[in-house]
């Protein structure tokens, strides 16, 4: 029995963790230096974009949240388009998953 591919999931999971990874350390690295943090509303995305854009530890942190955030449901969209010709059983539990996370996410905005 053939096994599924799964490399492009790893690469979207490592990509995520990275890139959230390096928004925490520079974030980190600004207010080591000193920088105001600046905080505001982290439901307010233009406001992070502005913070970040400014150079503010927060911004640059709230970036690494969001994208640790959201990297899980990249690799369970990841999985699914991987998954879904060899497993497709596998490849709907993705998008199952992924609603349940979607609901979570509506419930807990409430």
């Amino acid at each position: 029995m053939e096994r599924a591919g799964h490399r492009w999931t790893t690469r979207a999971l490592t990509a995520g963790t990275l890139l959230a990874g390096g928004c925490l350390l520079f974030g980190f690295g600004l207010r080591l230096a000193g920088i105001d943090p600046g905080a505001a509303d982290p439901r307010q995305l233009d406001q992070v974009l502005r913070a970040a854009a400014e150079l503010r530890p927060w911004g640059w942190s709230m970036i690494g949240v969001l994208l640790l955030l959201a990297t899980p449901a990249a690799g369970l969209v990841t999985t699914f388009f991987e998954l879904r010709v060899g497993q497709p059983r596998v490849a709907l539990l993705a998008l199952v998953v992924l609603g349940v996370l979607g609901v979570a996410i509506v419930v807990a905005s409430r």
